[in-house]
């Protein structure tokens, strides 16, 4: 009361917005260099007939501030039998500076349609696949799709630490100890035992031990029943259709680029570690 409103330019910083709606998509910098939609998925689309991928699907995220697209490799593959993979491109940008255009190798497991990125020989996730363009630079589309160098070796090289892991049986205590690892950040050793039951209490350990157990789907099958495979994807399960979420576009959101996607690399990169 007895105040007025008043607005103040915001020095150095311009506001982005939709060209439809008007709707703004977030505050940008001077030196912000301005990529039109259009011009993204045309990129997308050429980027995948240059590969030879088959571009599926595409889409926003987040009011419009993220693009994004997937294009699908041309190979699959079984980790067993029953159990096929599929190899992905996830390409992606952010309209408003809080992503670059860049490419990512993800995989999908057919029945269950869970998503994971691709691990390279020395079991750590990859993060991109050769393209990483920031805003603050002119967006040079021949260049970055030279840049982009997707190969299937990727997927090749996924495929071959799912089946090591699919070949290694796991105790239950060993499953226990996995579940603690990765929701603590901690080795187990390291916990106490009343932190150690305050872990495993949680709605999250629970989940995940209940879809190892069997209720995931694709759990019964022998590349997963009780072993370090079945255990990383009940944890994918987990984050992709369990996890508690506002919409599912948050819940997309945080698969493919948020904290759910750090979880599902930490516990291939755990699995990793016991299969070493």
């Amino acid at each position: 009361p007895g105040t007025k409103n008043i607005m103040l330019p915001w020095k150095d910083n311009d506001v982005l917005y939709r060209g439809d709606t008007h709707a703004p998509l977030g505050l940008v910098s001077n030196d912000y260099k301005i990529v039109q939609p259009r011009t993204v998925m045309e990129f997308f689309r050429d980027v995948a007939k240059d590969n030879k991928l088959a571009l599926e699907t595409a889409g926003t995220l987040k009011g419009g501030r993220i693009y994004w697209a997937l294009a699908k490799l041309s190979e699959e593959a079984e980790v067993g039998k029953g159990d096929r993979m599929k190899g992905y491109v996830l390409l992606s940008t952010s309209a408003d500076g809080s992503r670059r255009t860049r490419g990512k190798h993800t995989t999908v497991r057919v029945v269950c349609w869970n998503t994971l990125s691709m691990a390279d020989g020395n079991g750590k996730t990859t993060t991109g696949a050769g393209v990483n363009v920031s805003h603050r630079s002119i967006f040079d589309e021949k260049q970055a799709k030279i840049d982009l160098g997707l190969a299937e070796q990727s997927f090749d090289s996924f495929m071959k630490q799912a089946r090591t892991l699919a070949k290694l049986k796991l105790t239950p205590k060993d499953a226990v100890n996995f579940t603690l690892q990765l929701l603590s950040g901690k080795l187990p050793t390291e916990l106490t035992k009343e932190e150690t039951d305050e872990v495993l209490a949680t709605k999250h350990a629970q989940c995940i031990a209940a879809l190892y157990a069997g209720q995931g789907k694709g759990s019964q099958l022998a590349t997963a029943h009780g072993t370090a495979w079945g255990l990383v994807n009940a944890v994918t399960e987990f984050v992709d259709h369990a996890y508690p979420s506002r919409s599912i576009e948050n819940r997309l959101y945080r698969s493919w680029f948020g904290n759910s996607e750090r979880m599902k690399n930490d516990a291939l990169n755990i699995a990793m570690a016991m299969a070493a």
